[in-house]
């Protein structure tokens, strides 16, 4: 019971990551890169620090917060590479970050791969 458990876990976790990556891969390779200015910095509690990024997108000047919650704040008045949704721009990542993500996402996905072989192949009851 507990073989299949651990099978059903990988499957799970596999399944996660491949859907993460796929909306990684489509959001790098379909958005658009931006360059975006950092205007405002704060704590939102202590060691975490929200952006507030301005940047054209279509014409038109947006002011968005960043949703990911770094521990080392970036200077005001840094300009930093941004992939936006072509449609949305609420929807963007640092382009840093988005490699880096398909990076950890991908070991995850292989990690979880291993798990379900080992379990399906190499452990007996």
């Amino acid at each position: 019971m507990e073989k299949i458990c651990c099978i059903i876990a990988g499957l799970i976790i596999a399944a996660a990551t491949l859907v993460y990556i796929v909306k990684l891969l489509i959001l790098r390779f379909t958005g658009l890169k931006i360059n975006a200015e950092v205007v405002a910095v704060r704590e939102v509690k202590q060691g975490t620090y929200v952006h507030t990024l301005e940047f054209d997108f279509k014409g038109e000047i947006v002011r968005k917060d960043d949703k990911t919650g770094y521990s080392q704040p970036f200077s005001k008045g840094n300009v930093l590479e941004i992939v936006c949704s072509r449609k949305n721009p609420d929807n963007f990542e640092y382009a840093s970050a988005v490699k880096k993500n398909i990076i950890v996402a991908t070991v995850a996905f292989a990690m979880a791969v291993l798990i379900m072989v080992r379990f399906a192949f190499f452990v007996t009851e």
